[in-house]
Formats: C-alpha cells, sequence, structure tokens
C-alpha cells in the first residue's frame, strides 16, 4: 500500500480520560476518614464544652436586699418568711457554639435547705448557640428549726442540666450574685424548740 492510498486516521471523539489515579483517590478516602472522625471527636466532646455565663438572678423587690461589698459583686440577702414562697428567674445565656437543650436548673443547696425548692422548669428551653432564655424556680421558705441565731445558708451556684446533641450533660454554674438567708433575721419560726442541743435529724 502506497503512502497515497493509506487510510487516513478517523476524525472522531477523543479517548475518555481514565479515571482519578490510584494515589487521588485515596486522597479523597483520606479527607472523608478525616472529616468522620473529626465529626465524632466533635460530638464525643461537645458535652463538656457547653456552659452558659454566670447568671444574676431576678427577685421581687421585696424578696430581700442587695448588699454591696459583701463579696466581689455584693450578695442579695433574702427576707426569711417561713412557708411563704419566693421565685427566682435565673437567665441563661449559652456560652457556647453548639445548641444546648436545658431541661433542669437547681440552686446547689445544703441539707435541710432554707429555701425548699417546690417547683421548676416545666418546659425544655433551646439554646442557640451564644443564644439566651431564662428559666423559674419556685421556693418556699422552710427548715428554720435546724438554725440557730448566728447560722446561715449561701447559695452561689446552679446546676444547669439538658442535652447537647442528644447526649445528656450537666454543669455547675456560679451566680453572679450569691444569695444568703441568714437565721437571725428569722423572726416567725414554729418549728423551733428553742432547747439548746435539740437536733431532730437524728
Amino acid at each position: 500500500m502506497s503512502l497515497q492510498t493509506a487510510p487516513r486516521p478517523h476524525a472522531g471523539a477523543a479517548p475518555l480520560e481514565p479515571g482519578l489515579p490510584g494515589r487521588g483517590r485515596g486522597r479523597l478516602v483520606a479527607a472523608a476518614l478525616g472529616l468522620t472522625a473529626a465529626l465524632a471527636v466533635g460530638w464525643a466532646l461537645a458535652p463538656h464544652l457547653v456552659t452558659v455565663h454566670s447568671p444574676e438572678v431576678a427577685l421581687a423587690p421585696d424578696a430581700g436586699l442587695h448588699v454591696e461589698g459583701y463579696g466581689d459583686a455584693g450578695t442579695y440577702a433574702l427576707h426569711y418568711r417561713y412557708g411563704e414562697r419566693v421565685e427566682l428567674t435565673v437567665p441563661l445565656r449559652n456560652a457556647s457554639a453548639v445548641p444546648w437543650r436545658v431541661t433542669d436548673v437547681e440552686l446547689v443547696e445544703p441539707d435541710y435547705p432554707l429555701l425548699e425548692p417546690v417547683g421548676g422548669p416545666i418546659e425544655p428551653v433551646a439554646l442557640t448557640p451564644y443564644g439566651d432564655g431564662e428559666v423559674g424556680l419556685v421556693f418556699e421558705y422552710a427548715n428554720c428549726r435546724y438554725y440557730h441565731e448566728r447560722a446561715n445558708n449561701s447559695f452561689d451556684q446552679v446546676r444547669v442540666s439538658g442535652t447537647v446533641l442528644g447526649r445528656e450533660t450537666s454543669v455547675l454554674v456560679d451566680l453572679e450574685v450569691p444569695l444568703v438567708v441568714h437565721s437571725q433575721v428569722i423572726l416567725d419560726c414554729p418549728e423551733r424548740t428553742l432547747v439548746r442541743g435539740d437536733d431532730v435529724r437524728r
């Protein structure tokens, strides 16, 4: 066959490019695995990273007196009235970048507290990342029989519980302004026996 009669190459579509080389596919797999691992670690650590800013509890004007100079931010001295109830509004400001579903807020108290809890959050509070909300807590003045005239109850922390990305968590948060109930302001305590050494807890 001469050069003049040799068939010319057919002008058609260019051949398909071969798939990614093995090294490229390996990089994609490694990146996907790394992202999955990072998400898993973030999910596992999220409950340990959330917290809220220190709340300043709000009370009715006649619930007590803010005493400046008694502590860094002062102290709120409650007016103890046996058998009556007092409501505390606790503001919650999410200090983390993950959403938090708050299901319970408790005032950290000693045994036989002068403030006995009788009501807490009814519905969960959904805190968006760096978002805010509030809960109401109701207490009854009680247990005065266990306190002599120089005793007191101090309340400087709340325990905030809930779920983060489906996982349960609970953190202790300092109150911006602590609360205190001084036994010497208790004017009416029908529980007291006035017998020295009398301790009905035994």
